[in-house]
This record gives structure tokens, C-alpha cells and sequence, in this order.
């Protein structure tokens, strides 16, 4: 079975190691580019055609969800999951709207990334325990 390529994007270093590190717990996973940037992102997912993409919101230049916005139009079969620091049931709508498939706070990633790529791979849409305490219904999007 071939190995889900992820590209991981978030502007602070410490985080994107964070993340490969806990990805690294999963042998079907295989980190294929890291990138700071929006503009980066959009560039390297036209070129290598991630399956997945773990999207910051936050990111100099363009945004995540501007970024991921364009990816679907140059990789139109890259998945992405949201990574954000922001918990609101708002952000979590604007992002999913775009073209997200996930949502994952950075406070609940640690319990919660592993099964969001899960969760997408089988089709499924994923939402941060910490989102749907605050009252996320599937129909928000």
C-alpha cells in the first residue's frame, strides 16, 4: 500500500518538527516537504502533488485558507487539514468552507491530528474535540 504524502506547512520551525515527529508514529505517513509559507506552499503543492496537506492559518504573506484556496485549483486531489492555534467555531467554518477537510486546534493536535488524517483518508471530515465542545454541528459548514 503506498504511502500518504503530506506536505506540512506552518511558519514556526518548532511547530513543523512538532508535527513530523508525531507523524513519524505512523508508517503509512511519509513527510515529503516542509514549508513557512503560503506562497511556499502553493508552489510546492503544484509541484509534488501532496495527497494531504497539515495547512497553518496563520502564515506570512497569504493566509492558510488563501493558500489552500489555491492549491485546490493547481492540486485539486491534495486533501487538506487545518493546524491553527485559533479554537473558534467561526475560523473553523471560513476554513472548512475553502476546501478544508479538517480542523485541528494546535492545543489538541497531540490527541487529535493522527485521527483527523484518519478520518479524511476514509472520506470523512474531522473537527477538534476542543470545536465541537464549543458547540460545532456538522451543518455548520
Amino acid at each position: 500500500m503506498p504511502k500518504v504524502r503530506v506536505l506540512v506547512v506552518d511558519d514556526h520551525a518548532i511547530v513543523r518538527h512538532t508535527v513530523c515527529a508525531l507523524l513519524s508514529e505512523d508508517p503509512t505517513l511519509d513527510i515529503i516537504c516542509l514549508t513557512a509559507t503560503g506562497e511556499e506552499a502553493v508552489t510546492k503543492a503544484a509541484e509534488l502533488q501532496p495527497d494531504l496537506i497539515l495547512m497553518d492559518i496563520s502564515l506570512p504573506g497569504i493566509n492558510g485558507i488563501e493558500a489552500a484556496h489555491q492549491i485546490s485549483e493547481v492540486s485539486p486531489d491534495s486533501k487538506t487539514i487545518f493546524l491553527s492555534q485559533h479554537d473558534s467555531i467561526q475560523m473553523a467554518k471560513d476554513a472548512l468552507r475553502v476546501c478544508g477537510y479538517g480542523y485541528v486546534t494546535k492545543t489538541d493536535a497531540a490527541s487529535d491530528l493522527l485521527k483527523a488524517i484518519q478520518t479524511v483518508g476514509e472520506g470523512g471530515r474531522f473537527v477538534s474535540q476542543r470545536i465541537v465542545e464549543q458547540g460545532w454541528v456538522a451543518e455548520n459548514v
